[in-house]
């Protein structure tokens, strides 16, 4: 090899190492800024999350004047309940004592006949008289 030649795959080579760590830098700016936009979005998902549980724990809360509100901490012990004062029934199973089901007429037999397969014509006497045939 001769010193030209020598020199030139020095100066190839040189470029191709310098290219390399251009491209290394590139690839680093642009994982930093992924990753800083990442982590920017998933903050505000956080903060999206917290203000929906207050929210949801605010409405769990809150009690309104039409009485809303399914959370039972706040409900007085002595109240009574609507059902305590319906009135008693004198048996109120007669009317499903019977433990067998009424009989029900021709269901031991089937509703219809079942259908029959409709007759093949195996003649093609509707094809033949078709005009394009002629």
């Amino acid at each position: 090899m001769s010193v030209d030649e020598t020199s030139a795959m020095k100066a190839t080579l040189d470029g191709l190492v310098r290219e390399q760590a251009e491209r290394r830098g590139l690839r680093d700016k642009k994982a930093g800024e992924i990753k800083a936009a990442s982590q920017e979005f998933m903050t505000k998902q956080v903060m999206t999350a917290q203000r929906y549980v207050e929210h949801r724990r605010e409405l769990g809360e809150r009690k309104t004047k039409s009485g809303w509100s399914t959370d039972r901490s706040h409900a007085q012990p002595e109240a009574a309940s609507a059902f305590d004062d319906a009135p008693a029934f004198e048996d109120p199973a007669a009317p499903f004592a019977s433990s067998e089901p009424p009989a029900r007429a021709g269901r031991d037999t089937p509703r219809r006949a079942p259908r029959r397969p409709a007759p093949v014509d195996d003649e093609d006497d509707a094809f033949l008289n078709n005009r394009w045939r002629e």
